[in-house]
């Protein structure tokens, strides 16, 4: 489901959905053998160049065929289901997630948090792919686009990641800075950032989080953006702006990956709309979002 700040007001009491994207380049020594992998979806489900890897450095080229005129996108995640989970109970956990009733959004995360991990990928419009690069343990892992649509067991793609006896460690990646999705529900970043370049997306914390980039107004401060989360208006926010709103999907604790993006040069908010574990509030309403500048 969209997370843009045009339709915020209608989300403020749910959960979010999920999001995110990048590549990147090694440090000084041997560069890392990465598998590209090209990821189409379409709001609903996804399609993958490949539904098979080694374990090791993968780079996931994420785009969408959702027409940018209709204000939909793709918001495609990276799943693997805890030992004894299913689909359907999985899809139970977002049925959950997305209520607008806070006590059951609150469980929703809890039992996201306990029954899969998620590794990310991104939320994307037509005309703005992003890559993101991470490495996979091997495994059995599920790709998943609500962009447009409720998930269903048709919705899942299923992705395998094959354990490679002849590979050895990779060296490490690096990027620009890297964002930290905190336990206290917040962005810690810099202000500025290159308008495209690569980022490592990191999530500290003891939650789930993604973050989201929403093209905001100049000089939108983030005591506006606040102001208007606690009026509880249900009206598109005065600060929002028409264009991209695209960023990392959902990343379970302890997880990173690198986002490669391309966007216009601008003001951006940073916001994560899943919902608490204990409230049920949407992260962004309790305070996580934060503006940065893309020059």
């Amino acid at each position: 489901m969209r997370r843009s700040m045009l339709r915020s007001a209608a989300v403020l009491m749910t959960a979010g959905a999920l999001v995110a994207v990048g590549t990147s380049s090694a440090l000084a020594g041997p560069a890392p053998v990465v598998q590209v992998v090209q990821v189409v979806g379409n709001g609903s489900s996804v399609h993958l160049s490949t539904n098979s890897v080694k374990a090791g450095v993968v780079r996931f080229n994420v785009s969408t065929t959702v027409p940018l005129a209709s204000g939909g996108d793709s918001e495609i995640s990276l799943i693997r289901l805890r030992s004894g989970v299913t689909l359907t109970k999985l899809l139970a956990d977002f049925k959950d997630e997305f209520t607008d009733y806070p006590s059951i959004a609150a469980r929703g995360t809890r039992e996201l948090v306990r029954d899969a991990s998620f590794h990310g990928l991104a939320d994307v419009v037509q005309g703005f792919p992003m890559s993101v690069t991470e490495s996979l343990a091997a495994g059995t892992y599920y790709l998943l686009d609500t962009g447009t649509a409720q998930p269903t067991l048709s919705s899942f793609t299923p992705f395998r990641v094959r354990y490679d006896y002849t590979s050895s460690a990779q060296p490490a990646l690096r990027s620009q800075f890297t964002v930290k999705l905190t336990s206290a529900d917040r962005f810690v970043a810099p202000r500025y950032w290159a308008h495209k370049g690569t980022i490592t997306v990191a999530n500290v914390s003891d939650t789930i989080h993604f973050m989201n980039l929403v093209p905001v107004k100049r000089g939108t401060t983030d005591k506006q953006i606040q102001k208007y989360f606690d009026s509880g208006v249900q009206a598109p926010p005065p600060f929002a702006l028409n264009g991209p709103s695209e960023g990392s999907d959902v990343q379970s604790p302890g997880t990173s990956l690198q986002l490669t993006y391309n966007l216009p040069a601008g003001t951006y908010a940073l916001l994560c709309f899943v919902a608490d574990d204990v409230t049920g509030m949407p992260h962004a309403v309790m305070g996580m979002h934060k503006v940065v500048v893309l020059h």
